[in-house]
C-alpha cells in the first residue's frame, strides 16, 4: 500500500511547485535573490536600487532626442535700451516715427517690445546700468542695446555685448560713412551697428564773408573771431588739429606718445591766432561746446567749432531763413563719434530677433526721417540723401565724407589730458608753444 501512497503523493508536490513559481512570477522573483553588491547598491534602499542606474543611464539619451527640435522656443518679448533722448514716449516728431517702427516690428513678429529708458552716459547711464544687471541679474539683460561708442568699446572689452561678426554682414556693406565703418569694430571686430554719428564742425555765423578761407587751420587768420572750449576735458579741437597737421600717436595704447613736431605747429597756430584777436579770449574758460557755441550765437564770435548737432538743433527750433542761419565751412578733415546698436542677449533666437530689428532700424527710409527729425546725421549715406532739407545735403554730405573716427578709449585718456594741458598754457598762461610741447611729450615719458 505504500508504493500507492507514493504515488498519490507525486502529483501533490508537483502541483504545489508549479503554484510556488507562478507566484515568485507574479510578485517578482528579484527580491528573492540574494544582494550581490553592484557599485550602486552599496549602503542604498532597497527600493532605489534598480531605479538610479536607469536614471543615469537613459536621461541622457531623452535629452539627445529633444534637444534639437525644442533647443529654445521663440521669444515672445524683446527687451530694449534706449537713452533718454530716443524715448519713444516723447511728444516730438522723432518719437512719433521710432514707436511706430517699433510697433510695426512688433506687429510683424508678433511679439511684445520692452522699453527701458536711461540716461545716454554718466552715473546711472547705459554703461552703468548695464555692468550693475551684468553681475546683479543677468536674467534682466537687454536684448537690444543703444549705445555710444565710446561706451560700447568698454562694453565689449568688458564681455558686457556680442561680437556680431558671425551674426551678420551689414556692416560689411559699402552704405556706411568711413568713421561708421570704423566705429563698429572692437580690436578689429564688429560689435554695434552704426546708427547715427555727430562729426565736429567749423561753422560761421549767416552773412559772414565766404571769401575768407575754410578749413581749421583758417582760425588763426585775421578777419574772423573764433571760439572753442579750450578746457574741453576730450582736447577735441586741439586733437583735430593736431591729426590734420598729419599728428599720430606712437608707443601702444597705454603709452602712447605724440608727435612734438606736429604739436608744436598746432600750439603755434593757436598762438598766432589769440595774438591778432583771432580767438576770442573767453575760449580759455569754457569746458563745454554748449558754452562756445551760446557766445557764437550771441555774437562773440563769428566762427565756431560745435559738434553737428548744435548745428542741426538751430536750424530746427528756428523760423528763420536758411538766409539767416549758420553756415557750415567745408574742412576736409574732421573727427566724428556715434551710436551704435548692440546686442546683450546670449540666447541665439534672442539675438537673431535682435538683429532684425537693429536692421530695420538701419533702413535708409525710415533712418533718413527719424534722424532729420532728431537732429543727428545718419551714419548711411543713403540715408542722408532722403533728408527734407537739400540745402543741408550736400555740407552734411561732406563733413560726413571727410570724418575720421575718435582714437580708441585708451589713447583719448592719455593723450586728451596732455594736449588740453598744452593749449591752456599757451592760451591762458601764456607759455610759449615750444614750453607746452616740450611739458607734454615728456608727460609721457
Amino acid at each position: 500500500m505504500k508504493p500507492q501512497a507514493n504515488k498519490a503523493k507525486k502529483p501533490t508536490a508537483l502541483i504545489l511547485l508549479v503554484a510556488l513559481s507562478t507566484m515568485l512570477a507574479l510578485t517578482g522573483c528579484a527580491s528573492w535573490l540574494p544582494q550581490t553588491g553592484l557599485p550602486w547598491q552599496q549602503n542604498a534602499p532597497s527600493t532605489t536600487e534598480t531605479a538610479l542606474p536607469q536614471q543615469t543611464e537613459t536621461q541622457p539619451l531623452l535629452l539627445e532626442t529633444q534637444t534639437e527640435p525644442f533647443q529654445s522656443e521663440a521669444p515672445k518679448e524683446l527687451v530694449l535700451w534706449l537713452p533718454a533722448e530716443m524715448d519713444p514716449g516723447a511728444d516730438n516728431q522723432a518719437a512719433s516715427l521710432l514707436a511706430s517702427r517699433l510697433a510695426t516690428f512688433a506687429e510683424t513678429e508678433d511679439i511684445t517690445i520692452t522699453i527701458r529708458i536711461k540716461n545716454l552716459s554718466g552715473a546711472g547711464g547705459l554703461l552703468d546700468a548695464l555692468t550693475a544687471t551684468s553681475s546683479a541679474a543677468p536674467q534682466a539683460m537687454p536684448d537690444l542695446i543703444l549705445l555710444a561708442r565710446r561706451d560700447l568699446e568698454t562694453a565689449a572689452l568688458k564681455s558686457l555685448v556680442m561680437p556680431l561678426d558671425p551674426l551678420t554682414s551689414i556692416v560689411d556693406e559699402e552704405d556706411w560713412f568711413p568713421y561708421a565703418h570704423e566705429m563698429s569694430l572692437i580690436q578689429g571686430v564688429v560689435y554695434g551697428i552704426p546708427f547715427i554719428g555727430d562729426p565736429l564742425s567749423l561753422i560761421t555765423k549767416a552773412g559772414a564773408d565766404t571769401a575768407l578761407q575754410a578749413g581749421w587751420q583758417s582760425i588763426a587768420e585775421p578777419g574772423s573771431v573764433f571760439s572753442f572750449p579750450a578746457d574741453d576735458a576730450q582736447a577735441l579741437l586741439p586733437l583735430t588739429l593736431y591729426m590734420e597737421l598729419g599728428g599720430a600717436f606712437s608707443g601702444n595704447q597705454l603709452r602712447p606718445a605724440l608727435d612734438a613736431e606736429i604739436l608744436l605747429k598746432a600750439l603755434i597756430l593757436l598762438e598766432e591766432g589769440q595774438q591778432n584777436g583771432s580767438i576770442l579770449k573767453e575760449s580759455a574758460q569754457w569746458q563745454n561746446f554748449q558754452q562756445s557755441w551760446e557766445s557764437f550765437l550771441n555774437g562773440s564770435a563769428s566762427r565756431t567749432a560745435a559738434p553737428l548737432s548744435l548745428f542741426l538743433a538751430q536750424y530746427a527750433k528756428t523760423e528763420a531763413t536758411p538766409e539767416e542761419l549758420p553756415v557750415l565751412l567745408e574742412t576736409g578733415f574732421t573727427l566724428s563719434s556715434g551710436w551704435l546698436w548692440a546686442l546683450s542677449s546670449q540666447d541665439s533666437e534672442s539675438q537673431a530677433l535682435s538683429l532684425r530689428l537693429a536692421e530695420y532700424l538701419v533702413e535708409n527710409g525710415f533712418l533718413g526721417a527719424w534722424s532729420e527729425a532728431f537732429g543727428r546725421v545718419p551714419a548711411r549715406p543713403s540715408a542722408l540723401e532722403n533728408w527734407q532739407k537739400q540745402t543741408l545735403r550736400m555740407p552734411l554730405m561732406q563733413q560726413s565724407l571727410g570724418a575720421k573716427f575718435l582714437p580708441v578709449n585708451e589713447v583719448m585718456a592719455s593723450v586728451s589730458p596732455a594736449l588740453r594741458g598744452a593749449v591752456l598754457a599757451v592760451l591762458r598762461d601764456n607759455d610759449t608753444p615750444e614750453e607746452a610741447a616740450k611739458q607734454a611729450v615728456e608727460g609721457f615719458k
